[in-house]
């Protein structure tokens, strides 16, 4: 019997200490498909109203939505899109608007640097993998523990900017070192065998 899935959601998390060398690397399959992603595409689909609550948890009204409309690729210290961190725990729930602890842009203590959210492709023949990859430095003079991770879409509707929860995973802890990285990739995967 074919128990093929599409559009699975992967992750792999690698971790990298002050001098560049890998100390860490988990690889994981998601269990985070959020209602907000299945709602995004009847939108794109139907062209019909919908109203997620975005990651402050706000209701929004957004219609008629473009693919063209939907941006991943947050630039480097932008902290409100694209793949992002943080040290929550709760498990995933599918009405889940944002991360529960969100580990923010910056230096300071419990701050992560936030580098360029660019695409991740990979696969060939039937299998493909489309999604995001992002590295956040520690330079916050302490090692930090992320234990969960997020994408985040930037969405206009030829008004305002919108920035919706699609997906959330709670992974194992992961410690960051003081002076060390950890780089994300965060994919969907069609027809994985």
């Amino acid at each position: 019997m074919d128990n093929r899935n599409i559009g699975s959601l992967f992750y792999e998390i690698e971790v990298y200490d002050k001098d560049g060398k890998l100390i860490d690397k988990k690889r994981g399959k998601g269990d985070s498909v959020l209602f907000n992603w299945i709602e995004l595409f009847e939108n794109i689909l139907s062209g019909t109203a919908w109203t997620p609550n975005d990651t402050s948890g706000n209701p929004c009204s957004i219609t008629n939505i473009a693919v063209a409309n939907c941006h991943g690729q947050a630039p480097a210290g932008n902290d409100s899109y694209g793949i992002l961190v943080g040290t929550g725990t709760a498990s995933v729930d599918i009405g889940d608007n944002s991360l529960e602890n969100k580990i923010p842009h910056g230096t300071g203590s419990g701050q992560l640097s936030y580098g360029d959210t660019s695409a991740y492709i990979d696969g060939s023949g039937l299998q493909l993998d489309r999604g995001l990859q992002r590295s956040f430095d520690n330079n916050s003079g302490a090692d930090i523990t992320v234990n969960e991770i997020g994408m985040v879409l930037k969405i206009n509707d030829g008004s305002s900017d919108y920035y919706i929860l699609v997906a959330r995973d709670v992974i194992s802890a992961t410690t960051v070192p003081n002076g060390g990285r950890v780089t994300i990739k965060y994919w969907f995967r069609w027809n994985p065998s």
